[in-house]
């Protein structure tokens, strides 16, 4: 994974520098005017909307500021690095944290966001992922409200090495999101599911959601789901084509429903393999 994040990293960094010029080309559907990030972003309330390089530069804090769509930073254009410099993005937390941590836009594409570990807690959502063709790599999202990391309408997303605990809906969630690899996780001790592929804030419902497609193809490899207060991964009814493998308690709790999920009748086209042998599951097409 780390080899083709680098790899990966590497054409972006060819990408953005040749097509630079072109940045009003490769624009996502345009957002009200507010301030550009700089190169080193030192605070909260900015939007990032020139391709190139960025970074945190310092631990930044709701406090500062917001964009106007409620976000620490957004990114609101292509071909962008942002590297997170191992910094802490805080919201104002609270029984119901607002705002949102990192926001990438849709239409954004051919980007990479990498954490190094950063911190991102205290929002409504840490990440909010609704692009396209992205590598977002190495956060804790923890301590936030309705997920630590949400995907919602974003297709061929790389999410690697996060960890989403403690927060109170998800850990992460996808919404009405497809062919996406989530590897290398840790989502334990949330307040409804560690990892969910569906369309409800509620959980499973076994059903669609008005005016929300399926999440079909997504594949999540490798994570660590103990002691959630529901489920550690949860497909919905139309989360179809998923492979889900390898999949462990890490000697921690079990979650209080089961440990693993599936809304689909036999468990539909999906996949599971390869999860670890004392978890709890509610089909035995679930392996």
């Amino acid at each position: 994974m780390r080899m083709r994040a680098t790899n990966f990293l590497t054409a972006v960094l060819h990408a953005a520098i040749t097509i630079a010029g072109l940045g009003a080309l490769l624009m996502p559907t345009p957002v009200a005017a507010q301030t550009a990030c700089p190169p080193t972003i030192n605070s909260c309330g900015c939007a990032i909307t020139a391709a190139g390089n960025y970074k945190i530069g310092l631990n930044i804090n709701a406090s500062q500021g917001l964009t106007s769509g409620g976000a620490c930073v957004e990114i609101d254009t292509s071909f962008v690095i942002l590297d997170g410099g191992k910094k802490s993005i805080t919201g104002a937390g609270g029984n119901s944290p607002a705002g949102i941590g990192i926001w990438v836009r849709h239409g954004v594409r051919t980007s990479f966001i990498e954490g190094r570990g950063s911190l991102v807690s205290g929002w409504d959502k840490g990440l909010l992922i609704e692009g396209s063709n992205l590598v977002v790599d190495n956060f804790a999202a923890n301590l936030n409200g309705t997920a630590g990391v949400e995907l919602s309408k974003a297709q061929f997303i790389e999410l690697s090495n996060i960890t989403a605990s403690s927060n109170v809906n998800y850990g992460i969630w996808l919404q009405q999101s497809s062919t996406n690899r989530v590897t290398n996780t840790k989502t334990q001790t949330n307040g409804n599911i560690g990892a969910y592929v569906g369309c409800s804030n509620l959980g499973p419902i076994s059903a669609g959601c008005g005016g929300v497609g399926p999440s079909p193809g997504n594949y999540i490899f490798t994570g660590n789901i103990a002691g959630n207060a529901n489920y550690g991964v949860a497909l919905d009814f139309g989360a179809k084509s998923t492979l889900v493998t390898n999949q462990t308690l890490g000697g921690g709790a079990h979650n209080s429903k089961n440990d693993l999920f599936d809304a689909n009748s036999n468990c539909g086209s999906n996949k599971w393999f390869a999860d670890d042998s004392t978890t709890t599951v509610s089909q035995t097409c679930i392996k």
